[in-house]
């Protein structure tokens, strides 16, 4: 519920900042942007048994513009949880994903835009049951669809007023070895025009 809210102040306080927006070049993209950003992940208990619950971290990201709005992104991100569902158990996350984005350049001040990416997801701090036990540290497959817009400040910087992506892993759970994720974030890019 705090993420919510935090989200919905972050986006409450863009609008004035988009209304005060000078031109901005919004047809020749920075060929470079990195993104840092609060992430807010709701994902479901192993195996579906004792519902839902959230996750914070950060996320870092690298996108490279080739041009009328297609990119490659990079991603970083970060998250943990250290009372799943009231039962003293934490669970941290760490996922690497890469994949295309494309942005919808038609707007100076708005800059929606959409993403698949695929990668992996490293478990830690947490149990995770297997066929043959227990593994500590697991590493598993992991993608995510979704996204977000940012409003552009200057060249040089725009606010990621909001970004919403599903993402799915595959880390050992004692059931279907798959949990489903929503993720929402918000952060500042920081752009690098030629």
């Amino acid at each position: 519920m705090k993420c919510i809210v935090l989200l919905t102040l972050v986006t409450g306080a863009l609008a004035p900042v988009a209304a005060q927006t000078k031109s901005i070049r919004a047809i020749n993209p920075a060929p470079m942007e990195v993104t840092l950003a609060y992430s807010a992940d709701r994902s479901n208990a192993a195996g579906g048994a004792g519902g839902d619950f959230w996750m914070q971290g950060a996320k870092a990201e690298a996108n490279m513009s080739f041009g009328r709005g297609l990119s490659l992104v990079a991603e970083l991100g970060g998250t943990h949880v250290s009372n799943v569902n009231t039962a003293g158990a934490s669970l941290s996350m760490m996922t690497y994903l890469f994949g295309p984005r494309y942005s919808a350049r038609r707007w100076r001040r708005w800059t929606p835009f959409a993403q698949f990416l695929a990668g992996g997801v490293h478990g830690f701090d947490a149990y995770f049951p297997n066929s043959t036990g227990q593994s500590i540290n697991p590493d598993a497959f992991a993608f995510a669809a979704g996204g977000g817009v940012n409003v552009n400040i200057s060249r040089h910087f725009a606010l990621r007023a909001v970004q919403a992506d599903y993402m799915q892993t595959q880390l050992p759970n004692a059931g279907s070895n798959r949990e489903d994720h929503l993720r929402v974030a918000t952060g500042i890019v920081f752009r690098f025009p030629k």
